[in-house]
């Protein structure tokens, strides 16, 4: 049996990152290097800022992945835990396998809930049950794949239906542990109210206002390390201009806005404000819906994504600030990267290949593609500024190729609306383009990045392109039933050749990561790549 201690050594770099950078010139990519931060290594109290309320900080109650997921985890323990490079255990001592499909694992001793009620294997048996029953919410964790899951004693055995080398990363380090004696009788999850935000987690939930925000306090009977701060307040700062004003004036020690780069330099120049930042994997896309004509037509796709300098996008609409996207969407940092991720800009192509198409000149220099105008709706996202401004700058380089371009800036919810309705694909989308994103957890994972591109609803609930291709499935079948990391490497190639050619939307960019805070209260910020700054290991000496 292969036996990993305390630690699994899956690089987080070797781990599919198929999926919330500085750039020189010529389209090189590079990243910022890791900032460690700088500041007391303890403090009473931070006020950390975030942009809504997160509801009552349970698994089944955040609204969103980041910050809210962060937050969740600060509470309730997971049975592994991403440190760096590697996941080692949390409330499991160590992780066990021999062949990536049988999983035990023995549990720590002397662990608490909140409420001082001890924490036993069958907690665990019984949140995988309760996850099976109850797959809703933004951190609830889909289960389906633990085919058994059992107690002896103190440990826990899992066994998946297939071989997963992903399983204690995407799975066992994402998933909550909840306690049996408080949630065996809920029946409405989304209802869950904040008596139910118990954990065995470094801090508790000492007060919660969906208006204002919410207080943690340190678990002083915490198990696996010591908290480096006593008290947290979370503050709901909505409008990105104030958090930074409260961060200046040092009303708020940390902002979970990421740092606009029009600001970046600024900030860095100030006197008693520090930086913590390193590599994003969160990517910001340039859609077309593949269910409508013309972009049912790969041609079409291939032709519009080469008129597209997604350089330039980096250079004026991050101010350098970010990498360029690769043409097989997976960032070009990552070891599953294959060998050619260069942008694909060559106008003098896309007007040529255009032309072979058929897609004549027309009225005011618009072409004309099977009897219909090339004019197309691009929409954005009103709050936010790069995506507004590469918006902009699409629609100038589309009608360099004859192709019009009409942007239309909405609020979240409504673009949300147009483009994956009630969250469910099978509804179908009602949109030219639009500027996407995903955040980084998508591409940490093949299931995910599965499910962005397979052609039926059931198998593909992100597939918000509405992509269809029987040779992309079968590439997504060869990649999601490898058995080892290495094979699913070498299948994550074959895949992204696929995602080149037929071009289901452009990936514009990754942008950096930078947060900002108050280098004058705290300095323990440390970075996590797919959760920057904010994770219990920037609050907690772990013990482990």
């Amino acid at each position: 049996m292969q036996i990993l201690s305390k630690k699994l050594a899956v690089s987080s770099t070797a781990v599919l990152a198929l999926v919330l950078s500085a750039c020189g010139g010529g389209g090189t990519p590079s990243s910022p290097p890791d900032r460690s931060a700088e500041g007391p290594e303890t403090a009473e109290t931070l006020t950390i800022a975030i942009a809504s309320d997160e509801g009552t900080l349970t698994p089944f109650t955040n609204q969103t992945g980041y910050p809210g997921n962060n937050l969740v985890k600060m509470i309730f323990d997971p049975l592994a835990i991403v440190q760096g490079d590697e996941v080692i255990g949390l409330l499991a001592e160590e992780i066990q396998t021999e062949d990536n499909q049988t999983f035990t694992l023995p549990l720590r001793s002397g662990v608490t809930w909140h409420d001082g009620q001890e924490f036993t294997a069958d907690d665990v048996v019984f949140s995988v049950d309760f996850y099976r029953e109850n797959a809703e919410g933004d951190s609830a964790i889909d289960v389906s794949a633990i085919e058994e899951v059992s107690a002896d004693g103190n440990t826990v055995t899992m066994v998946l239906d297939a071989p997963d080398p992903e399983f204690p990363r995407m799975i066992l380090a994402d998933m909550a542990i909840i306690p049996r004696h408080l949630w065996e009788g809920v029946t409405k999850v989304s209802e869950a109210g904040t008596e139910l935000a118990v954990g065995t987690g470094p801090y508790m939930l000492a007060k919660y206002d969906n208006a204002r925000g919410y207080t943690l306090e340190a678990n002083t009977d915490y198990a696996l390390g010591e908290p480096k701060v006593d008290t947290l307040e979370i503050a709901i700062i909505p409008e990105e201009s104030t958090q930074f004003a409260a961060l200046r004036t040092g009303e708020i020690d940390m902002s979970t806005r990421i740092v606009p780069p029009q600001q970046l330099e600024a900030l860095q120049e100030q006197q008693d404000i520090g930086i913590v930042e390193g590599t994003e994997y969160a990517s910001t896309l340039l859609l077309f819906n593949n269910g409508q004509p013309p972009f049912d037509q790969p041609e079409v796709r291939l032709a519009l994504t080469k008129a597209i300098d997604t350089q330039d996008l980096v250079d004026t609409a991050l101010l350098s600030s970010g990498t360029p996207g690769s043409p097989g969407f997976i960032h070009p940092k990552s070891a599953m990267a294959a060998g050619n991720t260069a942008p694909m800009y060559d106008v003098a192509a896309a007007n040529a290949e255009l032309d072979a198409l058929g897609a004549e000149p027309g009225p005011d220099d618009v072409r004309v593609l099977d009897g219909e105008p090339m004019s197309y709706e691009l929409l954005v996202q009103s709050t936010s500024t790069d995506r507004l401004r590469s918006a902009e700058l699409i629609r100038e380089m589309l009608s360099e190729v004859g192709v019009e371009v009409k942007v239309t800036s909405m609020d979240s919810d409504s673009l949300d609306a147009k483009v994956w309705p009630d969250y469910d694909v099978a509804q179908g989308r009602n949109y030219d383009m639009s500027m996407w994103g995903w955040s980084a957890p998508v591409m940490l994972s093949s299931g995910l990045i599965a499910q962005l591109l397979y052609s039926e609803p059931a198998e593909g609930p992100l597939n918000v392109a509405g992509y269809s291709d029987p040779d992309t499935d079968k590439a997504l079948d060869a990649l999601t039933s490898e058995a080892t990391l290495d094979g699913r490497i070498d299948a994550a190639a074959d895949l992204q050749a696929n995602i080149a050619e037929q071009a289901p939307w452009v990936t514009l960019y990754y942008r950096n990561g930078a947060y900002a805070y108050r280098s004058d209260t705290y300095g323990g910020w440390t970075w996590q790549d797919g959760k920057s700054a904010l994770h219990s290991f920037s609050f907690v000496d772990y013990d482990l």
